[in-house]
């Protein structure tokens, strides 16, 4: 764990860095604006910031564009923090691995999509030499087979060595974000220990898990039913549990319908702590469950002494904040009003 004396120079640095996001007032400033240029004029004017998206034209931005430069905020800001910690500390690598678990996922899904050269578009540059294994590798292949050999001395090779179809035909994404969510979430969880102090960092982990898997179950009742059942959901869930224990949790995937889940759901513990959740497929449903998730480590980042807990609860939020950005600017540039924008936005 983050023990040594340098690590604990992580602390009062992650909460400068914290001490400059966007406020409340700053979201809903940005969701008057008018227009995507002005959107992001006041970004690059603002210090959070300022560095990151400085090279971005306000004139022709594409949103992919727009999702790299605050991936690569979020990674400088972790590396910011990381230079303190002696050698590499098993659990501080939990962002790295992040990163890597979603460029596979990005990956394999143009492959099920039949898009075989489309990666090396978006690969991050930022990112290379920093995996495990190489993304310009990741980016020739052409099958889900040939991503295997990429993965060879990986963690990841064993992960997905029996997801990925030998004959070339598409893989099942479902199936592969599955396998890598939980090797992800199972590990870091292992990497924290047992001690009394790894339980609030956990916390975060825990709840970022239920919320997938939340989500997961209300969209699949939503909208995929017929393709979903039951029996496939089962299978879908992370097994990691927070407040829902295993045999709640799988009720939900039991349920026939969106109606059936919702009652279950309201009427559990999950309702008490993520918000309670409607058959209104248009609304953002798991809005409330992330809104609660960025409080809880906004708390942990003032309230909290541990280096690991207060990295973690730093960068939760601010991937969350790379989302509620995206989010406005969709928002702006689809021109809904600044009460539809805040519905999607969790702070």
């Amino acid at each position: 764990m983050l023990e040594n004396l340098s690590a604990l120079a992580v602390v009062p640095k992650a909460k400068a860095i914290a001490a400059r996001r966007l406020s409340h007032s700053d979201y809903l400033e940005l969701a008057r604006k008018r227009s995507v240029i002005e959107v992001m004029a006041a970004l690059q004017n603002h210090p959070y910031f300022k560095d990151s998206l400085a090279g971005i034209s306000q004139t022709n931005l594409h949103r992919e564009q727009l999702e790299q430069a605050l991936a690569k905020d979020v990674f400088f800001k972790y590396e910011s923090l990381t230079r303190y910690l002696m050698g590499r500390d098993r659990f501080a690598q939990f962002f790295v691995r992040r990163c890597e678990v979603n460029e596979l996922l990005a990956k394999l899904r143009l492959l099920a999509m039949g898009y075989r050269h489309h990666y090396i578009v978006q690969l991050p540059g930022f990112l290379l030499h920093k995996t495990c294994f190489s993304l310009i590798d990741l980016a020739k292949a052409e099958t889900a087979r040939d991503v295997l050999p990429v993965l060879t001395g990986t963690p990841y090779a064993k992960v997905l060595a029996g997801l990925l179809p030998a004959d070339g035909s598409p893989p099942d994404p479902l199936a592969c974000e599955h396998a890598l969510w939980t090797y992800f979430y199972t590990s870091v969880l292992k990497a924290l220990g047992t001690g009394s102090g790894a339980a609030e960092t956990k916390e975060l982990f825990l709840m970022e898990a239920e919320e997938y898997n939340l989500d997961l179950l209300y969209r699949a009742k939503a909208f995929f039913a017929q393709s979903l059942p039951p029996r496939r959901l089962r299978a879908l869930l992370l097994p990691v549990y927070g407040v829902l224990p295993q045999k709640r949790l799988l009720a939900l995937a039991d349920a026939p319908d969106l109606a059936a889940f919702l009652r279950l759901y309201n009427a559990s513990r999950a309702r008490q702590v993520y918000g309670a959740r409607a058959g209104d497929v248009r609304a953002a449903s798991s809005v409330p469950a992330g809104r609660q998730l960025y409080r809880r480590a906004l708390r942990l980042l003032h309230m909290s002494s541990r280096p690991e807990t207060v990295l973690t609860a730093l960068l939760c939020l601010a991937r969350m904040e790379r989302g509620n950005i995206v989010n406005v600017i969709e928002g702006v540039r689809y021109g809904l009003s600044p009460e539809d924008i805040e519905q999607f936005l969790k702070y």
